[in-house]
């Protein structure tokens, strides 16, 4: 079984780098259409691996050895692999738009279906740090790949 492989892709526009299971569409910072010949920047087995060269890729070089320190030494903070983890990470998804987008009350609404403690901000926030989503405006926020 091949183990599935991870890709750092910088848009040859406004030159952000992001994450991609290497569907290729469009840039999740600009919207321009990312083509097959992107410049990928690193390939990677894990998104935990993915968060962190991500991260790396859009920090200044003289900044990159000390903040790789500093990811790698809280990834057992941000890395969850309870698979409750991927259960809310399913709910995120499942409470988007047609457009990739989720406002506060459709995730509200989907996990009161849900039986679950956790409140939509606070899942929202886990979220927003593992970079799956981006936040469009005060209560809106859009599917990143």
């Amino acid at each position: 079984m091949k183990q599935k492989q991870w890709i750092v892709v910088r848009c040859s526009a406004c030159r952000n780098c992001h994450g991609s299971n290497g569907n290729y569409k469009k840039c999740p910072h600009c919207g321009n259409t990312i083509g097959e010949n992107a410049d990928i920047v690193s390939t990677v087995s894990s998104d935990a691996e993915l968060r962190i060269e991500v991260a790396i890729a859009n920090t200044p070089a003289e900044l990159r050895d000390s903040l790789r320190e500093k990811l790698k030494s809280t990834e057992s903070l941000v890395h969850n692999s309870d698979p409750h983890a991927f259960t809310m990470a399913k709910w995120v998804h499942q409470s988007a738009d047609e457009n990739g987008e989720i406002t506060l009350q459709s995730l509200s609404s989907l996990i009161a279906t849900k039986n679950s403690d956790i409140s939509a901000e606070d899942l929202i926030s886990m979220a927003e740090t593992q970079g799956m989503l981006l936040r469009i405006d005060e209560n809106r926020w859009t599917l990143l790949e």
